[in-house]
């Protein structure tokens, strides 16, 4: 490893981890102050804040590096632009790509990293912050349960699972009802395909519906549609969704397989899957583009400018990013689509505007 190389991978990690720790707090005081009124209100302890904060670190540093990432990189170039040393290296006859190296292989190291930190570290923190806030803080009993390939719930009607809720469209699929007297004696089991949330009430689908009485006989019943009066919204399963979408990789993408091969639509689910790898990625695309930009930044009060421009590419990165997401999970893109297409968009343009910088400071 050339003196270069090290001195460049030593000064880009050092503000990243700086930004990061920095980052980190911001978020966590921003969050804090976001949930201020439901701690206030439910009359959580320091304990329970800190637990519920301490919970989500995970998350949040996974969340955050991106921005970071993008951050550090126009710092680390914006100083040395400020010392003249990137002056002195393309003076010395050193290419664009050869300073470009050292923070790309320290990007992608960063970037298995934020995957395997969200495959291992974020599911389970990520659910004990959820019961720390919804349990121990806000006091609701924990009605439903991800479990594996189902999604269980307890309501006042009775006991049901449906075998995936698509949030973006207010949908349930796989829906089955069992209505249970005692002592433990089922009464009524309704099964239909889909549900949707239509006008504050639920509609079901392709309903069947079977009544038991006393003596053991059946009644069965078939409905091409039928509303009936659940107290839970599309709200109260998105909690438990959340929880579902939090799996690991190899669960979720064993979840997709399970509710494709029952007959339902895992379209949400994939592009989240896809999701899950397109992400991290782009840790590395971040490099890739601010190194151009910070190679143009003016000497005097580059700082500022350099943190103004990671600030605005990421904001717009952001938009396509959730925007693509939406669409894919109404169906209306292909999954890889959705979950790619920012990445391969702003990868071109940081390989582009990477090319014209080695072309215009070409001595």
């Amino acid at each position: 490893m050339s003196v270069l190389t090290r001195y460049l991978s030593r000064e880009f990690f050092r503000l990243f981890v700086l930004c990061l720790g920095g980052g980190a707090v911001l978020y966590l005081v921003v969050d804090l102050f976001d949930h201020i009124d439901q701690f206030l209100r439910h009359d959580a302890t320091a304990g329970e804040i800190a637990l519920y904060l301490l919970y989500k670190i995970p998350l949040i540093l996974y969340q955050i590096t991106p921005a970071v990432m993008l951050t550090s990189v126009l710092l680390t170039l914006g100083l040395l632009a400020r010392k003249n040393e990137i002056i002195a290296f393309r003076t010395s006859g050193i290419p664009v790509w050869k300073i470009a190296a050292p923070l790309l292989w320290v990007s992608l190291a960063i970037s298995v990293g934020a995957f395997f930190l969200n495959e291992t570290v974020v599911p389970p923190t990520f659910q004990k912050s959820e019961y720390v806030r919804r349990v121990l803080i806000k006091g609701k009993t924990p009605a439903g349960l991800a479990v594996r390939n189902r999604i269980w719930f307890k309501g006042e009607e009775g006991i049901f699972n449906i075998a995936s809720f698509l949030p973006a469209r207010h949908e349930m699929q796989g829906f089955t009802l069992l209505k249970i007297e005692k002592p433990f004696r089922l009464v009524r089991r309704l099964d239909a395909a889909k549900g949707r949330w239509e006008s504050g009430k639920w509609t079901f689908f392709d309903v069947v519906e079977r009544s038991f009485g006393p003596d053991g006989e059946m009644t069965v019943r078939r409905f091409a549609e039928k509303q009936i009066d659940l107290d839970e919204s599309p709200e109260d399963f998105h909690e438990i969704v959340k929880e579902a979408e939090a799996m690991p990789f190899s669960d979720l993408r064993r979840y997709v397989r399970k509710i494709e091969s029952d007959g339902y639509d895992p379209t949400p689910y994939r592009v989240e899957l896809h999701k899950k790898i397109a992400f991290p990625v782009l840790n590395l695309i971040t490099v890739f583009l601010g190194i151009p930009f910070s190679m143009r930044l003016p000497r005097h009060g580059g700082m500022a400018v350099g943190i103004g421009a990671s600030l605005g590419i990421g904001f717009l990165y952001w938009v396509l990013f959730a925007t693509m997401l939406s669409v894919g999970q109404m169906g209306l893109l292909p999954p890889f689509v959705a979950a790619w297409a920012a990445n391969v968009l702003f990868a071109a343009l940081g390989v582009f505007l990477l090319l014209r910088v080695e072309e215009k400071t070409a001595f």
